[in-house]
């Protein structure tokens, strides 16, 4: 969070590549989840919705920190001595001189936002905060020791405890994980308060100091990329047990309960926000009502929360020790240009995919293959289909591009709307800079193929198309000639050519005529009939795709995205030509700004109904399950350039 660096802020850098001296995680038994938690039943994950505060029930008891805890069932001696090797590192003095993480950075770069009266988009009253000097037991410090020579190392933010099956779940702010430089000795220390012990306290580590087990870090891949997205900025990780044995949510009751927040309910009441301030390690609490900011992120005005609040939790039905975690500072300028307004990014299916990944214990993400907006404004044409072999087996879909100079890449699914490191499959050439391609299965060999249109009118099929043959099986349709010029949209799928294959073709012609061609194979096209007759309107058809956008199976549906905004859907195109229309978008919609749309089976089944579609600046967003009468929310594959 980009604040006003605190005094003793020097020059530092946090992290990304996770050198740690932490050992793989053990096995425990899982803990009981609570009415209001998160469900989890093994492979099906149902999301939860919009749920009301835990604080209309009762919420569990936070254990005392009287120093007598009994050690969790599973826990092992090598976990023990990590959290004494971490308790060793970690001493009362190293914890009080920690610097935040943001102000470190801000000091890199010796420029930037820093804190100041007021802030974009703010135009609410701040409320005043006030130091909860007792602690918060599942609210603590979240520590990292830079590993890179910096004449500060100890640097923190601020973290949560999230309940979970494991016990041992913590949320915190993607930016605080997110550098190019080593660190090790990250832990968790919940509770924390900075001072002396009183009577009857347990000093400033009431309840311990959780490491982080080894590599146990889940980062969406799109905020690793060289352009984080802001819609992401939150990463969820694992801690071992503390010095007594104890697991994170033995040690301190229920975690706080991660909850979806829709984009119509990003406006909530009595929302309280929690964060440790540099310089004062005590935390400070603030309850405000929050707002939409940009519809993708959630807004509270709360006075004070200087450097060092990233990834602070806000919290809906905050009971004194837990709530319902609908945010976590960060998201917006990393959360905030000055200190009395805070973001959090919107907590959706993102934060929920790196939360199942981090209870299975799944692999984390990798930077984002696709690369980056700037690369992503060269691209001029988009295809889908099943080329790569692991997709022709489990029915997903990948990604084709053609980009402006020629080149043509393959983009392998990976069946969770996300996709494998890109294959050339032709390097840059003239011929490619004007084709028009479509993929489907011409040929029945299960492998997609790819038909293209050439600049001179020629047709050409590819056959079996995959990262070994890549495009080098070319059978001829039809040599140049003067009709085929004149086809400006072509796109292939099942319309009713009487058989299971995606073997039909729809062209859009330059005179709006609109023409179906059915079961064409390596031989040539067959059965032609005409959908529409030339005319005034469907020369504005700017992209047409194909998709399966009904419940029912069977034939697919024909979409169209106009150039006036509006996107439909054309059903059953066989028998009823384009006259059953569902309307998906409006005219003057945002969508006249889109460009480049495809369909395809990207993730959640091997339905074709995942739109893809560029828009101005690179970004390249996912609409996945989307309906034939509406789009789903967007994902953001590749965030947009920001000048």
């Amino acid at each position: 969070m980009k604040r006003i660096p605190w005094g003793r802020a020097a020059v530092i850098g946090a992290c990304a590549s996770l050198v740690l001296a932490v050992p793989a995680a053990a096995a425990h038994d899982p803990a009981p989840v609570a009415a209001d938690a998160i469900t989890y039943h093994g492979s099906y994950r149902s999301l939860p919705g919009d749920r009301p505060a835990s604080g209309s029930t009762a919420a569990p008891t936070t254990p005392s920190p009287d120093g007598t805890a009994t050690p969790s069932p599973g826990v092992t001696p090598e976990e023990i001595r990590k959290a004494q090797e971490a308790e060793r590192y970690w001493t009362p003095e190293r914890i009080r001189s920690a610097v935040p993480v943001d102000a470190v950075r801000d000091a890199e770069k010796a420029q930037g936002l820093r804190r100041g009266a007021g802030a974009a988009g703010s135009g609410s009253r701040s409320e005043p905060s006030h130091p909860a000097d007792a602690g918060v037991a599942t609210v603590g410090v979240f520590l990292i020791r830079n590993d890179d020579g910096s004449p500060t190392p100890n640097q923190f933010c601020s973290a949560s405890a999230v309940t979970s099956p494991t016990k041992s779940l913590i949320l915190t702010a993607g930016h605080c994980m997110k550098s190019d430089k080593p660190y090790r000795n990250v832990a968790f220390v919940p509770g924390y308060r900075a001072g002396a012990s009183q009577t009857g306290q347990s000093g400033e580590t009431p309840y311990g100091i959780f490491p982080m087990q080894q590599g146990k870090v889940w980062i969406d891949s799109r905020y690793l990329s060289s352009s984080p997205s802001d819609d992401v900025d939150f990463a969820v990780l694992r801690v071992g047990p503390n010095s007594q044995g104890q697991l994170l949510e033995d040690a301190v009751g229920r975690g706080n309960t991660l909850t979806a927040v829709p984009a119509t309910k990003l406006a909530r009441r009595d929302i309280t926000l929690i964060g440790y301030p540099g310089g004062q390690k005590t935390p400070l609490q603030c309850r405000n009502d929050t707002k939409a900011f940009q519809g993708r992120f959630m807004e509270i005005n709360c006075a004070g929360y200087r450097t060092g609040v990233s990834g602070g939790p806000f919290l809906e039905g905050f009971d004194g020790s837990r709530g319902n975690l609908v945010g976590a500072i960060g998201g917006y300028k990393t959360g905030g240009p000055n200190a009395d307004t805070s973001y959090t990014s919107q907590f959706d299916n993102d934060v929920f995919r790196l939360y199942h990944q981090a209870v299975d214990d799944a692999a984390p993400d990798t930077v984002n293959p696709l690369g980056s907006a700037a690369t992503w404004q060269h691209a001029t044409a988009l295809a889908t289909g099943r080329f790569h072999t692991d997709s022709v087996r489990n029915g997903t879909s990948d990604l084709l591009v053609r980009w402006s100079d020629g080149e043509v890449s393959l983009y392998p699914g990976n069946g969770g709307y996300g996709f494998g490191k890109d294959i050339q499959l032709v390097k840059k050439n003239t011929p490619w800079k004007q084709a028009k391609v479509t993929a489907g299965e011409f040929t029945g060999n299960h492998t997609d193929d790819l038909l293209v249109r050439w600049a001179n009118g020629r047709l050409s099929l590819f056959k079996d198309v995959d990262q070994t043959n890549k495009l080098t099986h070319e059978v001829q349709l039809k040599a140049a000639n003067d009709t085929w010029t004149h086809a400006y949209g072509i796109t292939a799928g099942r319309f009713g050519g009487g058989n299971t294959r995606r073997d039909d073709l729809v062209v859009r012609w330059s005179d709006g005529e609109v023409t179906l061609y059915t079961n064409v194979d390596g031989r040539g096209l067959h059965a032609q009939k005409q959908l529409v007759k030339r005319n005034k309107t469907w020369p504005h058809a700017r992209d047409i795709a194909t998709g399966d956008l009904r419940a029912t199976t069977g034939d697919q549906d024909l979409i169209a995205a106009w150039t006036d905004g509006e996107v439909t859907a054309y059903e059953n195109i066989a028998a009823k030509g384009l006259a059953a229309e569902r309307r998906m978008q409006p005219a003057k919609s945002v969508w006249r700004d889109s460009s480049l749309v495809t369909v395809g089976a990207f993730g959640g089944g091997t339905r074709q109904d995942d739109l893809i579609a560029r828009w101005p600046g690179g970004k390249v967003v996912l609409y996945g399950e989307t309906t034939s009468t509406s789009l789903a929310r967007e994902r953001v594959l590749v965030p947009p350039l920001i000048s």
